[in-house]
């Protein structure tokens, strides 16, 4: 399965932009270094690199403390090494609480069956048959003056 449209949607729920929607595909690193959203509207209580979120090879996204001086939380327990998130779960670094909303995984696709294709080839007769699937309908062509046409049958 691809994961390549996988999301995950955070609402930032206290802090400096309470009502904010964050989308993170990949990877979002939080942090007063950071680019765009993870800088959290210049929350002064982050580090310089806070923590990051990050997309798994599995689909799931996982956040992990970066060595920030007040930590990262999570359900309000300090998380010391890398935590898979959840629809739910709340997300607090520096003054800034946000909470996972939604996780998209992309829907497996479904295997197409195989299709039966059926050749029978009459080289003295300079003819062939053609049916697709057990049921389906035989296509009869013929050779004549060098050139392949279908008749009816």
């Amino acid at each position: 399965m691809s994961v390549a449209s996988s999301s995950l949607r955070l609402e930032v729920i206290s802090g400096n932009a309470p009502g904010n929607t964050i989308t993170v595909d990949d990877e979002l690193v939080i942090g007063r270094h950071a680019q765009g959203a993870g800088r959290l509207a210049e929350d002064e209580e982050i580090s310089r690199q806070h923590a990051r979120i990050s997309r798994e090879r599995t689909g799931d996204y996982a956040i992990e403390d970066l060595g920030s001086s007040n930590g990262t939380f999570v359900n309000g327990l300090r998380i010391q090494s890398p935590r898979l998130l959840s629809p739910g779960d709340s997300i607090e670094t520096g003054a800034t609480t946000l909470v996972v909303r939604e996780i998209v995984r992309p829907q497996p696709v479904q295997p197409v069956p195989p299709l039966a294709l059926s050749l029978e080839v009459d080289f003295e007769a300079r003819e062939a048959r053609i049916a697709l699937g057990d049921a389906g309908e035989t296509v009869r062509i013929l050779f004549e003056d060098g050139h392949w046409r279908a008749v009816a049958s």
